[in-house]
């Protein structure tokens, strides 16, 4: 339980700990002289490194882009952030409220809160700086959200797998038996719904705002979204990483695996199904040059297959062997 988290008696070894549910309990000093998971304190160091601020980036040339955009653009450009917005709200609580009380050694701990803080203070942060600077009415924008089916479809999925953490861990802090493995797969399936988001759905958004730039529109929204990508690289890779190391270490969630194998695989094919529906939806009054519906919902499949090869699992349908969008890897070449 949490409260033990503040009695200091107990010394414990952190390079003997498994990463999640350990039974010497929660992290209680935060210390890093020594880490079992150098790969998360390296990712957790480059994430640091990464500190931007949005207010940085002027919107007056988006602001004008606007008023002179078609309705079609309109309708691509503000569904599309809006739909980011809802993303990160969801995303920015997932690290620190659902994870963070299921793991057991600090450097993970130390990545958690970072996690929770980019995606709140910077990315959220970020749509609401454009949407201020950009709408004549921020308020009406926002509203919008909760009358967008398909956003609140979306939400709802990702939100069914974080809630069912959330209640088994706040039953296990209330002091009630909590079966472990129930508790072990239901951390596991969140997992894979925290790495549906970053390396589908983000990437999916992402492509859309930086089609923009591609047409010389929304040059500083353009720039905002490639911080976040930078971003969103670096939680998409932690997350694979995270996924991949306790399936090799944890005998737990290597039953994990295996008990919830069709159900991890039908949650990726649920997210692709909505990702296609949501091309539909974006590109119903038109397209943009360089990306229309068809062409967005092959970049789905292209970046399924990549993302789910990264955790072990074979995509089972066809995707491109190449991307559909080119122009988009340049954005993704963080080096550049």
């Amino acid at each position: 339980m949490s409260k033990q988290q503040y009695d200091l008696k107990a010394k414990t070894d952190y390079l003997q700990r498994k990463m999640f549910l350990d039974p010497a309990g929660p992290v209680t000093i935060q210390r890093f002289e020594e880490v079992k998971y150098n790969k998360l304190a390296k990712f957790e160091q480059t994430a640091r490194g990464f500190f931007w601020i949005p207010e940085e980036i002027s919107l007056t040339k988006d602001s004008n882009d606007f008023k002179e955009a078609s309705e079609t653009v309109r309708h691509i450009f503000t569904s599309n952030l809006l739909r980011q917005t809802a993303l990160d709200s969801i995303q920015g609580r997932c690290p620190t409220q659902i994870f963070l009380p299921v793991v057991s050694v600090p450097e993970l701990e130390a990545l958690c809160l970072l996690w929770g803080f980019f995606e709140t203070n910077l990315h959220s942060k970020s749509y609401s700086h454009i949407i201020r600077n950009i709408y004549n009415v921020p308020k009406e924008e926002f509203n919008k959200i909760h009358h967008t089916q398909p956003i609140i479809d979306m939400a709802s999925h990702i939100g069914r797998y974080y809630d069912d953490l959330y209640q088994i861990n706040c039953r296990r802090e209330m002091g009630h038996k909590i079966d472990e493995q129930e508790h072990v797969q239901s951390i596991w399936l969140a997992l894979h719904a925290s790495y549906a988001l970053e390396a589908l759905r983000f990437m999916v958004s992402f492509a859309t705002s930086l089609a923009m730039v591609e047409n010389r529109i929304f040059i500083g929204n353009g720039n905002i979204i490639s911080l976040i990508l930078q971003d969103e690289i670096l939680h998409r890779d932690w997350t694979a990483y995270i996924i991949n190391q306790v399936v090799k270490e944890d005998p737990r969630f290597k039953a994990a695996q295996v008990e919830c194998e069709e159900e991890v695989y039908q949650m990726y094919m649920d997210v692709i199904r909505e990702e296609k529906a949501w091309a539909e939806y974006l590109f119903k009054k038109g397209p943009v040059i360089g990306l229309n519906a068809p062409i967005l919902k092959d970049f789905v499949d292209y970046t399924a297959a990549g993302a789910l090869k990264e955790i072990g699992i074979k995509y089972q349908h066809s995707a491109p062997k190449t991307t559909p969008i080119p122009w988009f890897n340049k954005h993704v070449n963080t080096s550049n």
